[in-house]
Protein backbone atom coordinates (compact mmCIF):
# COMPACT_ATOMS: atom_id res chain seq x y z
CA UNK A 1 0.00 0.00 0.00
CA UNK A 2 2.96 2.55 0.96
CA UNK A 3 4.16 1.58 -1.98
CA UNK A 4 1.38 2.71 -4.64
CA UNK A 5 1.72 5.41 -2.42
CA UNK A 6 4.65 6.29 -3.13
CA UNK A 7 4.25 5.46 -6.80
CA UNK A 8 1.23 7.86 -7.11
CA UNK A 9 2.89 10.20 -5.42
CA UNK A 10 6.21 9.92 -7.97
CA UNK A 11 3.41 10.12 -10.90
CA UNK A 12 1.59 12.89 -9.90
CA UNK A 13 5.71 14.65 -9.16
CA UNK A 14 6.71 13.59 -12.90
CA UNK A 15 3.29 15.44 -14.35
CA UNK A 16 3.82 18.44 -12.51
CA UNK A 17 7.06 18.84 -14.28
CA UNK A 18 5.77 18.18 -17.35
CA UNK A 19 3.26 20.71 -16.81
CA UNK A 20 6.23 22.94 -16.01
CA UNK A 21 7.93 22.21 -19.44
CA UNK A 22 4.69 22.77 -21.29
CA UNK A 23 3.77 26.01 -19.40
CA UNK A 24 7.05 27.53 -20.28
CA UNK A 25 7.03 26.55 -23.67
CA UNK A 26 3.17 28.04 -23.49
CA UNK A 27 4.94 31.37 -22.10
CA UNK A 28 7.62 31.49 -24.85
CA UNK A 29 4.77 30.89 -27.83
CA UNK A 30 2.47 34.43 -26.25
CA UNK A 31 5.63 36.50 -25.57
CA UNK A 32 7.57 35.41 -29.21
CA UNK A 33 5.33 37.47 -31.05
CA UNK A 34 6.34 40.71 -28.92
CA UNK A 35 9.97 39.97 -29.68
CA UNK A 36 11.40 41.96 -32.92
CA UNK A 37 14.31 41.21 -35.16
CA UNK A 38 15.99 44.71 -36.04
CA UNK A 39 17.75 45.71 -39.15
CA UNK A 40 19.17 49.28 -39.76
CA UNK A 41 20.47 50.20 -42.55
CA UNK A 42 23.83 53.66 -42.39
CA UNK A 43 24.24 56.55 -44.35
CA UNK A 44 27.37 54.50 -45.12
CA UNK A 45 25.70 51.70 -46.44
CA UNK A 46 26.29 49.16 -43.87
CA UNK A 47 23.97 46.91 -42.32
CA UNK A 48 22.91 46.63 -38.03
CA UNK A 49 21.39 43.79 -36.45
CA UNK A 50 19.72 43.42 -33.39
CA UNK A 51 16.50 42.94 -31.28
CA UNK A 52 13.27 44.84 -30.38
CA UNK A 53 10.25 44.27 -28.30
CA UNK A 54 6.89 46.05 -28.68
CA UNK A 55 6.15 47.81 -25.30
CA UNK A 56 2.99 49.76 -26.49
CA UNK A 57 -0.11 48.38 -29.05
CA UNK A 58 0.24 51.82 -30.54
CA UNK A 59 3.12 50.77 -32.26
CA UNK A 60 6.13 51.82 -29.71
CA UNK A 61 9.17 49.62 -29.67
CA UNK A 62 12.51 49.73 -27.49
CA UNK A 63 16.07 48.50 -28.52
CA UNK A 64 19.46 49.98 -27.71
CA UNK A 65 20.89 53.00 -28.71
CA UNK A 66 23.65 51.52 -30.05
CA UNK A 67 21.87 49.34 -32.48
CA UNK A 68 19.72 52.54 -34.22
CA UNK A 69 22.21 55.71 -33.42
CA UNK A 70 23.43 56.45 -37.34
CA UNK A 71 20.09 54.67 -38.87
CA UNK A 72 19.13 55.80 -42.05
CA UNK A 73 16.47 53.24 -42.11
CA UNK A 74 14.97 51.24 -39.60
CA UNK A 75 12.62 47.99 -40.46
CA UNK A 76 11.69 45.71 -37.71
CA UNK A 77 10.38 41.86 -38.21
CA UNK A 78 7.93 39.94 -35.81
CA UNK A 79 9.00 36.30 -35.88
CA UNK A 80 6.37 35.68 -38.46
CA UNK A 81 7.20 37.82 -40.93
CA UNK A 82 5.19 40.77 -41.01
CA UNK A 83 7.88 44.01 -41.39
CA UNK A 84 7.13 47.12 -40.34
CA UNK A 85 8.73 50.35 -41.24
CA UNK A 86 9.60 52.25 -38.13
CA UNK A 87 11.02 56.06 -37.20
CA UNK A 88 13.16 57.09 -34.36
CA UNK A 89 11.55 58.85 -31.41
CA UNK A 90 14.04 59.61 -29.16
CA UNK A 91 17.27 58.28 -27.99
CA UNK A 92 19.29 58.21 -24.59
CA UNK A 93 22.64 57.14 -25.00
CA UNK A 94 23.04 57.66 -21.01
CA UNK A 95 21.33 54.52 -20.49
CA UNK A 96 21.58 53.09 -24.56
CA UNK A 97 18.12 53.42 -24.72
CA UNK A 98 16.26 53.91 -27.85
CA UNK A 99 12.15 53.99 -28.83
CA UNK A 100 10.79 53.37 -31.89
CA UNK A 101 7.55 53.35 -33.17
CA UNK A 102 6.18 51.43 -36.31
CA UNK A 103 4.54 53.28 -39.26
CA UNK A 104 1.36 50.93 -39.65
CA UNK A 105 1.27 49.13 -36.23
CA UNK A 106 -1.42 46.83 -36.45
CA UNK A 107 -1.15 43.41 -35.12
CA UNK A 108 1.74 44.18 -32.72
CA UNK A 109 1.34 42.74 -28.95
CA UNK A 110 3.24 44.41 -26.23
CA UNK A 111 5.16 43.04 -23.71
CA UNK A 112 4.35 43.04 -19.80
CA UNK A 113 7.03 44.03 -17.43
CA UNK A 114 7.85 43.01 -13.72
CA UNK A 115 9.20 44.91 -10.79
CA UNK A 116 13.06 44.48 -11.50
CA UNK A 117 14.06 45.54 -8.49
CA UNK A 118 12.09 42.28 -6.87
CA UNK A 119 14.43 40.33 -9.22
CA UNK A 120 16.55 37.82 -6.99
CA UNK A 121 19.50 36.29 -7.99
CA UNK A 122 19.24 32.40 -9.27
CA UNK A 123 16.25 33.37 -10.70
CA UNK A 124 15.91 31.26 -13.42
CA UNK A 125 15.29 33.14 -16.92
CA UNK A 126 15.07 33.53 -20.73
CA UNK A 127 16.24 35.49 -23.50
CA UNK A 128 14.87 35.88 -26.77
CA UNK A 129 16.71 38.02 -29.51
CA UNK A 130 18.32 38.20 -33.23
CA UNK A 131 22.06 36.44 -32.81
CA UNK A 132 23.64 36.87 -35.94
CA UNK A 133 20.68 37.94 -37.51
CA UNK A 134 19.27 33.86 -37.79
CA UNK A 135 16.08 35.68 -36.14
CA UNK A 136 14.09 34.64 -33.10
CA UNK A 137 16.32 32.92 -30.85
CA UNK A 138 15.97 31.68 -27.04
CA UNK A 139 18.13 31.14 -24.28
CA UNK A 140 17.64 30.13 -20.73
CA UNK A 141 19.41 30.84 -17.72
CA UNK A 142 19.15 32.57 -14.11
CA UNK A 143 20.29 35.98 -13.06
CA UNK A 144 24.05 35.94 -11.83
CA UNK A 145 24.01 39.73 -9.78
CA UNK A 146 22.50 42.63 -9.87
CA UNK A 147 23.36 46.14 -9.53
CA UNK A 148 26.03 45.72 -11.62
CA UNK A 149 28.79 48.20 -12.49
CA UNK A 150 30.51 47.45 -15.63
CA UNK A 151 32.05 51.29 -16.49
CA UNK A 152 29.59 51.24 -19.47
CA UNK A 153 28.28 54.97 -18.21
CA UNK A 154 27.41 57.12 -15.83
CA UNK A 155 23.77 54.82 -14.63
CA UNK A 156 25.37 51.49 -14.52
CA UNK A 157 22.96 49.14 -12.97
CA UNK A 158 22.65 45.88 -15.15
CA UNK A 159 21.16 42.42 -14.42
CA UNK A 160 23.84 39.97 -14.98
CA UNK A 161 22.99 36.95 -16.88
CA UNK A 162 24.10 33.54 -17.96
CA UNK A 163 21.43 33.22 -20.24
CA UNK A 164 23.25 32.76 -23.75
CA UNK A 165 24.02 36.67 -25.47
CA UNK A 166 25.43 37.33 -28.90
CA UNK A 167 25.98 39.91 -31.22
CA UNK A 168 22.35 40.83 -32.86
CA UNK A 169 20.26 39.94 -29.16
CA UNK A 170 21.64 43.69 -28.74
CA UNK A 171 18.21 45.39 -27.34
CA UNK A 172 16.21 41.88 -27.03
CA UNK A 173 13.97 41.06 -23.79
CA UNK A 174 14.93 39.18 -20.71
CA UNK A 175 11.84 36.85 -19.62
CA UNK A 176 11.42 35.73 -16.09
CA UNK A 177 9.26 32.44 -16.20
CA UNK A 178 5.89 34.33 -15.95
CA UNK A 179 6.85 35.89 -19.66
CA UNK A 180 7.14 39.43 -18.08
CA UNK A 181 10.10 41.57 -19.03
CA UNK A 182 12.80 41.89 -16.65
CA UNK A 183 15.66 43.78 -18.60
CA UNK A 184 16.46 44.72 -21.68
CA UNK A 185 19.64 42.76 -23.12
CA UNK A 186 22.65 45.58 -23.99
CA UNK A 187 26.29 44.28 -23.22
CA UNK A 188 28.36 40.81 -23.34
CA UNK A 189 31.92 40.22 -21.93
CA UNK A 190 33.88 38.60 -24.68
CA UNK A 191 37.12 39.00 -26.05
CA UNK A 192 36.27 37.62 -29.59
CA UNK A 193 32.34 38.76 -29.35
CA UNK A 194 31.25 35.44 -28.89
CA UNK A 195 29.18 34.11 -25.46
CA UNK A 196 30.91 33.64 -22.56
CA UNK A 197 27.99 33.43 -20.01
CA UNK A 198 28.61 37.36 -18.85
CA UNK A 199 25.75 38.92 -20.14
CA UNK A 200 24.44 42.49 -18.76
CA UNK A 201 20.68 43.80 -18.74
CA UNK A 202 19.19 47.03 -18.41
CA UNK A 203 16.71 46.63 -15.64
CA UNK A 204 12.98 46.86 -16.40
CA UNK A 205 12.07 49.99 -14.52
CA UNK A 206 14.85 51.80 -15.80
CA UNK A 207 13.55 50.60 -19.32
CA UNK A 208 9.82 52.25 -18.40
CA UNK A 209 11.01 55.07 -16.91
CA UNK A 210 13.43 56.21 -20.32
CA UNK A 211 10.55 55.08 -22.51
CA UNK A 212 7.76 57.12 -21.03
CA UNK A 213 10.31 60.29 -21.15
CA UNK A 214 11.21 59.39 -24.90
CA UNK A 215 7.31 59.09 -25.26
CA UNK A 216 6.71 62.89 -23.84
CA UNK A 217 9.41 64.83 -24.72
CA UNK A 218 11.72 63.22 -27.31
CA UNK A 219 14.31 63.35 -25.06
CA UNK A 220 15.07 62.51 -20.54
CA UNK A 221 14.71 65.06 -18.53
CA UNK A 222 16.98 64.36 -15.58
CA UNK A 223 16.74 65.27 -11.83
CA UNK A 224 19.87 67.41 -10.35
CA UNK A 225 20.56 68.45 -6.78
CA UNK A 226 24.17 69.90 -7.50
CA UNK A 227 25.84 67.74 -5.20
CA UNK A 228 28.27 64.65 -5.08
CA UNK A 229 28.61 62.26 -2.18
CA UNK A 230 30.88 59.51 -1.01
CA UNK A 231 31.30 57.02 1.08
CA UNK A 232 32.05 56.94 4.80
CA UNK A 233 31.73 54.69 7.95
CA UNK A 234 32.14 55.66 11.10
CA UNK A 235 34.49 54.89 13.75
CA UNK A 236 33.65 51.52 15.58
CA UNK A 237 30.94 51.31 13.14
CA UNK A 238 30.04 48.80 10.35
CA UNK A 239 27.63 50.76 8.28
CA UNK A 240 28.61 52.40 5.41
CA UNK A 241 26.77 55.93 5.20
CA UNK A 242 27.10 58.83 2.38
CA UNK A 243 28.61 62.09 2.97
CA UNK A 244 28.11 65.75 0.71
CA UNK A 245 31.75 65.71 -0.92
CA UNK A 246 30.41 69.08 -2.96
CA UNK A 247 28.56 71.23 -3.57
CA UNK A 248 27.40 73.18 -6.69
CA UNK A 249 27.48 77.21 -5.89
CA UNK A 250 23.34 77.97 -6.44
CA UNK A 251 22.61 75.00 -6.87
CA UNK A 252 19.03 73.33 -4.78
CA UNK A 253 21.60 71.65 -2.55
CA UNK A 254 23.08 75.07 -1.76
CA UNK A 255 19.89 76.79 -1.58
CA UNK A 256 18.26 73.81 1.04
CA UNK A 257 21.28 74.76 3.41
CA UNK A 258 23.03 71.57 2.36
CA UNK A 259 26.87 71.76 3.41
CA UNK A 260 30.08 69.78 2.63
CA UNK A 261 30.66 66.94 5.40
CA UNK A 262 26.99 66.53 6.25
CA UNK A 263 25.61 62.41 6.43
CA UNK A 264 22.86 61.70 4.84
CA UNK A 265 20.91 60.18 7.13
CA UNK A 266 17.78 60.47 5.08
CA UNK A 267 16.20 61.83 1.55
CA UNK A 268 13.04 60.77 1.04
CA UNK A 269 13.02 57.53 -0.86
CA UNK A 270 16.62 57.85 -2.53
CA UNK A 271 18.61 54.71 -2.44
CA UNK A 272 22.02 55.77 0.11
CA UNK A 273 23.17 52.52 -1.03
CA UNK A 274 25.97 53.79 -2.52
CA UNK A 275 26.92 56.59 -4.60
CA UNK A 276 26.34 55.16 -8.04
CA UNK A 277 22.72 54.32 -7.35
CA UNK A 278 21.70 57.50 -5.23
CA UNK A 279 22.84 59.54 -8.29
CA UNK A 280 20.79 57.10 -10.80
CA UNK A 281 17.69 57.95 -8.39
CA UNK A 282 18.36 61.45 -7.98
CA UNK A 283 18.69 61.70 -11.91
CA UNK A 284 15.25 59.51 -12.17
CA UNK A 285 13.63 62.26 -9.65
CA UNK A 286 11.22 64.67 -11.88
CA UNK A 287 12.25 68.36 -11.64
CA UNK A 288 10.20 70.12 -9.01
CA UNK A 289 9.73 67.11 -6.81
CA UNK A 290 10.64 68.19 -3.24
CA UNK A 291 12.20 65.61 -0.93
CA UNK A 292 12.95 66.20 2.79
CA UNK A 293 16.05 65.43 3.78
CA UNK A 294 17.61 64.51 7.48
CA UNK A 295 21.59 64.80 7.49
CA UNK A 296 23.80 64.74 10.58
CA UNK A 297 26.30 68.18 10.97
CA UNK A 298 28.77 67.80 13.78
CA UNK A 299 26.59 65.25 15.88
CA UNK A 300 23.19 67.47 15.52
CA UNK A 301 20.18 65.99 13.56
CA UNK A 302 19.03 68.77 10.58
CA UNK A 303 15.67 68.70 8.82
CA UNK A 304 15.47 70.15 5.51
CA UNK A 305 13.69 70.10 2.00
CA UNK A 306 15.35 70.69 -1.46
CA UNK A 307 13.18 70.65 -4.55
CA UNK A 308 14.76 68.61 -7.37
CA UNK A 309 16.07 70.94 -10.36
CA UNK A 310 16.89 70.01 -14.13
CA UNK A 311 20.32 68.87 -15.18
CA UNK A 312 22.02 71.79 -16.47
CA UNK A 313 23.57 70.17 -19.35
CA UNK A 314 20.26 69.47 -20.52
CA UNK A 315 18.92 71.99 -20.26
CA UNK A 316 18.04 74.15 -23.20
CA UNK A 317 20.82 76.77 -23.20
CA UNK A 318 22.13 75.77 -26.91
CA UNK A 319 19.43 78.57 -28.12
CA UNK A 320 20.59 81.23 -30.58
CA UNK A 321 21.78 84.18 -29.08
CA UNK A 322 22.80 82.38 -25.59
CA UNK A 323 26.56 83.22 -24.69
CA UNK A 324 28.92 80.61 -24.39
CA UNK A 325 29.53 81.37 -20.79
CA UNK A 326 25.94 80.98 -19.82
CA UNK A 327 25.73 77.55 -20.46
CA UNK A 328 28.26 77.32 -17.54
CA UNK A 329 26.45 79.81 -14.84
CA UNK A 330 25.22 76.45 -13.07
CA UNK A 331 28.85 75.69 -12.81
CA UNK A 332 29.14 79.26 -11.17
CA UNK A 333 31.18 80.69 -14.22
CA UNK A 334 30.34 84.38 -15.25
CA UNK A 335 31.00 86.13 -18.39
CA UNK A 336 34.25 87.46 -16.45
CA UNK A 337 35.61 83.91 -15.50
CA UNK A 338 34.92 82.66 -19.05
CA UNK A 339 37.19 85.24 -20.29
CA UNK A 340 39.98 84.55 -18.06
CA UNK A 341 40.09 80.46 -19.41
CA UNK A 342 43.25 79.48 -20.37
CA UNK A 343 44.30 77.36 -23.08
CA UNK A 344 46.38 74.09 -22.73
CA UNK A 345 47.63 72.87 -25.85
CA UNK A 346 48.93 69.71 -24.53
CA UNK A 347 45.86 68.53 -22.97
CA UNK A 348 43.75 70.00 -25.93
CA UNK A 349 41.58 71.74 -23.64
CA UNK A 350 40.66 75.22 -22.57
CA UNK A 351 39.98 75.60 -18.73
CA UNK A 352 38.98 78.79 -15.99
CA UNK A 353 40.40 78.02 -12.85
CA UNK A 354 38.25 78.25 -9.52
CA UNK A 355 40.12 79.60 -7.10
CA UNK A 356 37.31 79.21 -4.38
CA UNK A 357 36.92 75.23 -5.29
CA UNK A 358 40.66 75.06 -5.88
CA UNK A 359 40.01 73.04 -9.90
CA UNK A 360 39.40 73.78 -13.37
CA UNK A 361 36.00 74.19 -15.27
CA UNK A 362 36.47 72.46 -18.75
CA UNK A 363 35.33 75.35 -21.78
CA UNK A 364 36.15 73.65 -24.35
CA UNK A 365 37.61 70.36 -25.85
CA UNK A 366 39.49 69.69 -29.05
CA UNK A 367 38.30 67.38 -31.51
CA UNK A 368 40.45 64.64 -32.27
CA UNK A 369 42.57 65.01 -29.44
CA UNK A 370 42.78 62.02 -26.93
CA UNK A 371 40.76 64.01 -23.94
CA UNK A 372 37.92 63.94 -26.75
CA UNK A 373 37.65 60.50 -27.41
CA UNK A 374 38.03 59.23 -23.87
CA UNK A 375 34.82 61.21 -23.53
CA UNK A 376 36.15 64.49 -21.43
CA UNK A 377 33.66 67.36 -22.97
CA UNK A 378 33.08 71.01 -21.85
CA UNK A 379 31.57 71.70 -18.10
CA UNK A 380 33.47 68.39 -16.54
CA UNK A 381 35.84 69.84 -14.02
CA UNK A 382 39.37 68.90 -13.50
CA UNK A 383 40.05 68.18 -10.26
CA UNK A 384 43.58 66.47 -10.04
CA UNK A 385 46.54 65.69 -12.37
CA UNK A 386 48.93 62.50 -11.64
CA UNK A 387 47.14 61.96 -8.15
CA UNK A 388 47.81 65.54 -7.17
CA UNK A 389 45.97 68.73 -6.52
CA UNK A 390 46.13 71.39 -8.93
CA UNK A 391 46.69 74.95 -7.22
CA UNK A 392 46.59 77.27 -10.24
CA UNK A 393 47.19 77.92 -14.19
CA UNK A 394 50.98 78.04 -13.02
CA UNK A 395 51.29 74.89 -11.34
CA UNK A 396 48.90 72.85 -13.60
CA UNK A 397 51.63 74.37 -17.03
CA UNK A 398 54.52 72.47 -14.47
CA UNK A 399 52.68 69.87 -13.78
CA UNK A 400 52.73 69.23 -17.96
CA UNK A 401 56.10 69.87 -18.29
CA UNK A 402 56.93 67.39 -15.69
CA UNK A 403 54.56 64.94 -17.27
CA UNK A 404 55.90 65.65 -21.23
CA UNK A 405 59.11 63.14 -20.68
CA UNK A 406 56.29 59.74 -19.92
CA UNK A 407 54.05 61.30 -22.20
CA UNK A 408 50.48 61.00 -20.50
CA UNK A 409 48.99 62.45 -17.37
CA UNK A 410 45.98 60.94 -15.72
CA UNK A 411 43.55 63.11 -14.59
CA UNK A 412 40.87 62.91 -11.97
CA UNK A 413 37.41 64.22 -13.89
CA UNK A 414 33.95 65.28 -12.29
CA UNK A 415 30.96 64.79 -14.42
CA UNK A 416 27.53 65.78 -13.02
CA UNK A 417 27.92 64.10 -9.76
CA UNK A 418 30.22 61.21 -11.00
CA UNK A 419 34.06 61.18 -10.44
CA UNK A 420 36.61 59.06 -13.23
CA UNK A 421 40.46 59.41 -13.44
CA UNK A 422 41.58 59.03 -17.31
CA UNK A 423 44.86 58.70 -18.75
CA UNK A 424 45.32 61.40 -21.60
CA UNK A 425 47.92 61.24 -23.86
CA UNK A 426 50.09 64.67 -23.95
CA UNK A 427 50.18 66.76 -27.37
CA UNK A 428 52.56 68.97 -28.69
Amino acid sequence: MKFLSYLFIAVLLAQSSQAEERMLEDVIDEVNVSVLSITVDTDGGEQALGAGFVVGADGYIVTNAHVVEEAKDIRAETIYGDAYATKLIGIDKKTDVALLKAEHPLGLEPVHFADSDAVRVGQAVFAIGNPYGLGNSVSSGIISAKERDIEKGVYDNFLQTDAAINQGNSGGPLFNMNGEVVGMNTVIFSEQGENIGLGFATPANMVQWVVNSLKENGKVERGWLGLSVRPVRAKGDNVMQLAIAEIVENSPAAKAGLKVGDIIERLSNISLKNPRLFSAEIAAAKPETKLSAVVKRDGKIINLDIEVASMPSEETSEKEGVAPWQKFEDAGLSKEKFEKSVEFNELGMTAYYDEAAQNFIIIAVEPETDAAQKGIVAGNLLLAVDNKKIYGIEDLQTKIKQAAAKGQMELKIKSGQDFDTITVKLGQ
